[in-house]
């Protein structure tokens, strides 16, 4: 449905990203705010790789909610507030993506987020053709 494109042209990506996601005409696209390691109890889980695991919960629950996967993810945005915190990324996009497939991403290293006990935060685009 989505074509990646990784043009020879120019470096590889850097880490598990592609450089673009054509979004086909037609498509219902999906914006998702920033999300937080927040439970559906209202509590904070405790340390960036938990917080980030709860934040994939609450990403796929969106997208469910729209009759969409993680296969209808183009674009993520993660926001932490510990730069080795990175090495969480990879693992978790293995989890919860496709097999092979890796949508956009901007990793921004940040001296704070909303809450001080947040340490990561992630909004996503997502998009389908019904």
């Amino acid at each position: 449905m989505f074509v990646v494109r990784n043009p020879r042209s120019i470096a590889k990506p850097v880490g598990a990203y592609s450089h673009s996601v054509e979004i086909p005409a037609g498509a219902r696209i999906l914006s998702i705010a920033g999300q937080a390691g927040i439970r559906p109890d209202g509590t904070l889980a405790e340390g960036f790789e938990a917080q980030h695991e709860e934040i994939w919960k609450n990403v796929l629950a969106i997208l469910a909610e729209a009759n969409m996967g993680p296969e209808n993810i183009v674009h993520l945005n993660v926001y932490s507030t510990d730069a080795s915190a990175i090495r969480f990324l990879a693992p978790h996009r293995k989890k919860y993506l496709p097999e092979g497939y890796l949508p956009t991403s901007t990793w921004v290293v940040v001296s704070a987020l909303a809450n001080p006990k947040w340490v990561v935060e992630m909004e996503a685009i997502a998009a389908k053709v019904d």
